[in-house]
């Protein structure tokens, strides 16, 4: 599938970070490409202020955005700017530290995620709509509904990363998700084929952070969406977990 290359999304230094996820696709026989993310460990570099606003971010979650979190952000509007301007099909997106499941390299050989506009291969807090289904290798695609979160394994074409690239010029909303998922036609993968977390063993870089802008702030007001919006999420379904689970 070079057409749709495999991006696997790292800061430099994070070799050991890296190697569990680069091992298990040279096990699969998956080409990929390392994509060097923005570093915002130490703050945001002084040269990508002029692509974020973070008094818009305030206004629009109801916090601050950690220095991280614009980081993560803007390297994966990178990565959409990359798929729009080298004019590719599309591409698979997977952050250095994903667990790859069973199925995800029959899931990418077989093409399937091709034939719509993006696909969650991982996710939290999934809902879909209804009997919007469609058979794939090892699983089903459903259709988003509302917002799901994370951005750790998904596939985008190149009209998806047009629309992310613009919802994210500049970067107002952390990378999980600057757009409606619903509005850019993106279904979830049932079961997921990657995922984010060992529990006890998960290492984030933007874990501490959140958590000390948290501690010093207000709980953020609760937007309603518009009525179709809730509409959507009240006619939704769970997918891909249990009540009460991400």
């Amino acid at each position: 599938m070079s057409d749709w290359p495999i991006f696997v999304l790292t800061l430099p230094g994070d070799d050991d970070r890296r190697r569990p996820m680069l091992d298990a696709l040279d096990r699969a026989g998956l080409s990929y490409q390392l994509f060097m993310g923005v570093d915002g460990r130490s703050g945001l570099p002084a040269e990508f202020e002029d692509f974020v606003d973070r008094d818009a971010a305030f206004a629009r979650i109801g916090r601050q955005m950690s220095d991280g979190e614009l980081a993560c952000a803007l390297s994966h509007r990178q990565i959409y700017q990359y798929i729009v301007t080298s004019d590719l099909p599309g591409a698979v997106i997977l952050e250095d530290d994903g667990i790859l499941q069973p199925g995800f390299a029959d899931f990418v050989r077989s093409g399937d995620f091709r034939n719509v506009p993006m696909v969650l291969i991982d996710f939290a807090y999934g809902r879909a709509m209804p009997f919007r289904r469609i058979r794939v290798r090892d699983g089903e695609l459903r259709r988003a509904a509302v917002q799901a979160t994370m951005t750790s394994a998904y596939s985008c074409s190149r009209e998806a990363a047009e629309r992310l690239y613009e919802t994210s010029t500049p970067v107002t909303h952390p990378a999980d998700w600057p757009a409606k998922l619903y509005d850019l036609q993106a279904w979830l993968m049932v079961p997921r084929l990657v995922m984010h977390e060992v529990p006890g063993q998960r290492v984030s870089h933007l874990d501490q952070q959140r958590k000390a802008i948290a501690a010093g702030s207000q709980s953020p007001t609760r937007r309603k969406g518009s009525l179709m919006d809730r509409l959507r999420r009240r006619i939704s379904v769970r997918v891909g977990r249990e009540k009460g689970q991400r």
